[in-house]
């Protein structure tokens, strides 16, 4: 792993975002009830994340552009392109889900949650193991 502290937040952060959602739909899925602090619990470690991300950004400006290098930035562009499909993808099956009565409206906007919040994160994780991000 590169020694550059923004990109280390960015791996560990995508990484505990992943984990949480992961987890918490994990553990709602088994007990077969709601976690009313699951969206709590999510929407903290993302805005835990983007806090320090920021904070590392203005304390190592001079690491920033190494961060997002030319590689990185491609990377970053393909995950956001992968997860916006993602989303779509699930998104036209969950309305097919609600349109023949399988699931309930709201119950198929809860369950586009996780992709919204990890696709782009898993996506970027696959670059960093395939070497084409850092």
């Amino acid at each position: 792993m590169s020694g550059n502290p923004i990109v280390r937040i960015r791996f560990w952060g995508n990484s505990a975002l992943i984990a949480v959602v992961v987890l918490t739909i994990g553990g709602m899925l088994l007990t077969d009830t709601y976690w009313e602090s699951s969206p709590w619990l999510v929407g903290s470690v993302a805005l835990g994340y983007a806090a320090v991300s920021f904070i590392a950004h203005l304390r190592h400006p001079d690491k920033v552009d190494a961060a997002w290098d030319e590689q990185n930035t491609a990377a970053q562009h393909a995950s956001l392109v992968f997860g916006y499909w993602a989303t779509l993808a699930v998104f036209l099956l969950l309305l097919g889900a609600v349109l023949t009565k399988q699931i309930e409206g709201n119950a198929a906007f809860f369950w586009l949650g996780p992709v919204l919040g990890i696709g782009l994160s898993i996506h970027y994780l696959a670059s960093v193991a395939r070497g084409r991000a850092e």
